[in-house]
């Protein structure tokens, strides 16, 4: 029986297996191996003629006759058995703490898994190798749109409060209302200095949330926050805040990211994601005491069990413990003492200006009042009727006892056709239409400019 027809896969015109997952190049030059080798040719003429060794040629021969057309198909290059590789019960450990993390809200990374195993006295695999765990077990999800962390530019301050970043979230208690989440994060440790809820957050609570957390952590040297109202008046005034003046008396370079751009204080940022996924984890709760209960919960956890990729697997408490802590500038107090001194010298000085303007102008009232005012130089003489426009100043001109004289009629009569006269020396005007009066008033000789009566004239 001839082998190259025994196989159950498809057959060509010379007896040899079809295979589409092969290589088609391959499959050709194995083939023409074989058949130069069954027909009689020498192996190490047909190795030499088809460019290969000639203990290959042997070992396809030796596979043909041991395999049939199947041997003539490449191998895998893989290796047989793996060493170095990871056990079961390690693998199956991964896994478990891989669920467990994501139950309680935390961070379930290969990093993270990795360093609660070191601390559990484990040696944990590469971290590549844990992430190929996670994937082979469906619990890892595709982020194809996620950004690269090596397009971000990364700054960390050298010391423990030498810098502290602050920002604000929202946290929902239930259909109709938030709570509104503050947290103060030291920048060099990731350490949680204070976090509290609120019902409402203002300049006034920012304050106060700083404040505690100096009492109890000591006077940072700088702190960097958004551009929110709420912080900083930058956006809104020329003037700081009470905020600002406050951080300036003691000390404290206040920086702030640029709008638009919340990477800048991308720790804080990245800790709110951390904040949400762990009260994500929990029951939800509905009231603002409940929810500080848990976040004084999720402070211990943070600071004291979870360790911190960015930290080498160190907890931020032990970070934050670890070296000197920075102190706030005091030549930037000094400065901000003599501003203060300087600028309520200003205030005093403009103040004593204001009094003694305020002064000169009452003198001038009183010297108005006193001056005997002259009565208006009346006369009886008469001027025929003559039709005018009244300008948009809302006046009209006419010559009088042989002057030009302005009579104000008022702006909201301008462009009105009036009828104007001079009768035993009262001056009178009237809208040729509706025969309205508009001015009924004395004339004053002396002057060539009438003044307008603060009383309309009526119409008898």
């Amino acid at each position: 029986m001839d082998t190259f027809s025994s196989s159950s896969a498809g057959t060509d015109a010379g007896g040899f297996i079809k295979s589409d997952a092969a290589p088609h190049g391959t499959v050709l030059r194995n083939r023409a191996i074989v058949t130069a080798i069954r027909g009689g040719e020498p192996v190490a003429s047909a190795a030499r003629r088809y460019g290969v060794s000639r203990q290959w040629a042997h070992a396809l021969a030796a596979r043909w006759r041991a395999e049939g057309d199947t041997g003539l198909l490449p191998r895998s290059r893989a290796a047989r058995t793996i060493r170095n590789r990871t056990d079961e019960d390690m693998v199956e450990r991964i896994i478990t703490l891989r669920d467990e993390l994501d139950g309680q809200g935390l961070d379930a990374g290969a990093e993270s898994i990795a360093a609660r195993l070191e601390r559990s006295g484990a040696a944990p695999p590469a971290n590549s190798t844990i992430h190929r765990i996670l994937v082979k077990a469906g619990r890892v999800v595709p982020e194809p749109r996620k950004r690269p962390k090596s397009s971000l530019r990364r700054f960390e301050a050298g010391l423990p409060n030498e810098l502290w970043q602050s920002d604000f979230t929202h946290w929902p208690l239930d259909a109709s209302s938030d709570a509104l989440i503050v947290s103060w994060l030291d920048d060099h440790s990731r350490f949680l200095l204070y976090v509290h809820a609120f019902d409402r957050v203002n300049n006034a609570v920012i304050e106060d949330t700083f404040h505690t957390a100096c009492a109890a952590h000591g006077i940072p040297a700088s702190a960097l926050s958004d551009n929110g109202s709420e912080y900083t008046s930058r956006l809104l005034s020329a003037d700081p805040s009470h905020f600002e003046r406050t951080l300036a008396a003691m000390g404290v370079r206040f920086r702030h990211g640029r709008p638009g751009h919340p990477q800048t204080q991308g720790k804080i940022e990245r800790y709110h994601r951390t904040l949400k996924q762990w009260l994500g984890g929990r029951p939800k709760a509905t009231g603002l005491d409940a929810l500080n209960e848990q976040l004084a919960e999720f402070m211990r956890v943070y600071n004291d069990e979870r360790p911190h990729r960015a930290l080498k697997r160190r907890t931020p408490a032990e970070a934050y413990r670890a070296k000197g802590k920075a102190a706030p500038d005091p030549e930037l107090a000094e400065r901000h003492r003599l501003s203060q001194i300087a600028e309520a010298e200003r205030a005093e000085r403009a103040e004593r200006e204001r009094l003694i303007r305020r002064e000169q102008s009452a003198r001038r009232r009183r010297k108005r009042i006193a001056r005997p005012v002259a009565p208006p130089a009346t006369c009886d003489a008469d001027e025929p009727g003559r039709d005018l426009t009244i300008d948009r100043r809302g006046c009209f001109t006419m010559t009088m006892v042989g002057a030009r004289r302005t009579i104000n009629a008022g702006k909201a009569n301008h462009g009105r056709k009036i009828t104007a006269s001079l009768e035993k020396g009262r001056i009178l005007a009237w809208d040729r239409q509706t025969g309205e009066i508009l001015v009924d008033q004395p004339l004053d000789i002396s002057r060539d400019y009438q003044l307008r009566p603060r009383n309309k004239p009526t119409v008898e």
